[in-house]
This record gives C-alpha cells, sequence and structure tokens, in this order.
C-alpha cells in the first residue's frame, strides 16, 4: 500500500503517530498517553446530554485542550517547551479532579430519580384520585424499575467512561511534568556530567 505523500511529509503525523527520534523519552511517552486522552476526552463530551448535571462534559473540553496542546504545541527536539508541559499538565490534571467529581454527582444523580421515583409512588403520585377502587394506578415496583433502568442506561455508560478518563488523565498530567522536568534538565549546561543553573 502506497503511503499519502502529504502523510509521509507531515510532521504532525509523524509527531503524533510514531517517536520522534529528536525527542527525549519522556517527551514521546507523554504525546503517546496525550492521544489516548484527546480520545476519551471526546467521548466524555457526552456527559453534557445529562440534564442540569455538566461536569463530565466540562472534563472533556478540559481534557481536549490539555491533549492538543501536548501533540501540537510543546515543540520538538531542541525547542521542546518545559513551559507548555507544565500548561498541559495543569489542564489535564484539572480535567482529572472535574471527572471525579463527575463520578460522585452521577451516582448521586442516578439514586436521587430513583428514589424521587419511590417516594411518589408512598405519596400516591401515580394513583387516581377519582377513582375510589385505584383500578388506575400504577405498579410503583415496575416503574420504579423501569426509571432505574432507563437513567442507567444513560448513566452508567458515562460514568465507566469517565472513570477510565480519569485513569488516562493521571498517568497523562504525571508524564506531561515528569516531560517538563526533563526538558528543562536537557537545558541546563553541564559540568562533568552534572546539571548546573546557568549564571544570571
Amino acid at each position: 500500500t502506497k503511503q499519502s505523500p502529504f502523510l509521509a511529509q507531515s510532521p504532525a503525523f509523524i509527531s503524533m503517530c510514531s517517536d520522534d527520534p529528536n525527542n527525549l523519552p519522556e517527551v514521546n511517552k507523554v504525546k503517546g498517553v496525550a492521544i489516548a486522552v484527546l480520545v476519551f476526552g471526546v467521548i466524555s463530551c457526552l456527559g453534557f446530554l445529562v440534564p442540569g448535571e455538566w461536569w463530565g462534559g466540562l472534563g472533556g473540553v478540559l481534557a481536549v485542550i490539555g491533549a492538543s496542546v501536548l501533540l501540537c504545541c510543546t515543540g520538538s527536539g531542541a525547542s521542546a517547551s518545559a513551559g507548555s508541559h507544565i500548561g498541559a499538565g495543569v489542564l489535564i490534571a484539572s480535567a482529572a479532579i472535574v471527572h471525579a467529581v463527575a463520578v460522585i454527582v452521577y451516582i448521586v444523580f442516578w439514586a436521587n430519580v430513583v428514589n424521587a421515583v419511590n417516594d411518589n409512588c408512598d405519596d400516591g403520585v401515580y394513583s387516581n384520585p377519582d377513582d375510589p377502587n385505584n383500578q388506575d394506578e400504577v405498579d410503583c415496583d415496575a416503574l420504579s424499575g423501569v426509571a432505574s433502568a432507563f437513567i442507567g442506561v444513560l448513566i452508567w455508560p458515562i460514568i465507566v467512561i469517565d472513570i477510565a478518563t480519569f485513569c488516562v488523565e493521571l498517568i497523562c498530567a504525571i508524564f506531561s511534568f515528569q516531560a517538563a522536568q526533563a526538558v528543562r534538565a536537557q537545558a541546563l549546561p553541564t559540568t562533568a556530567g552534572v546539571p548546573v543553573a546557568k549564571p544570571v
């Protein structure tokens, strides 16, 4: 299969899809994880579909921005930027925190919906007050089960995605800070193999 000339000559394609020999190992490592963060971040934006609960979506936006910085704006080789790695690491760490909060919020949201249905059943909200025999009364156990299943189909996949995204983001944030440290160490002049501070 003949490779597209555009892809073959594209620095962005080479940087994103293979290790750049001009980069430090730490920089290549964090770029690889950043691709996973970008994918999970986009998927976790599904959190915006949960009514009134935007935490997961916000975390997804932060993750996408942070991963994009790592993939496109941190430089390569001698031009690698420690500051960009730190900035991306802060964004992705913030995304991880938001996703951790989102998991808790979504579980509470699911529990509250199910409890609200049960409470309404107990209060007779779903019964027909004009029917003395309550013939039109809703089967509350069945209704509670349907509500729980419906909300669960929406919420639990998002919760699983957010947990996975949190784990990937945490790893990527740590790698980002390690890459920044490695870039800074490379930029220092050395004496007998030992990095020393540049004179002011």
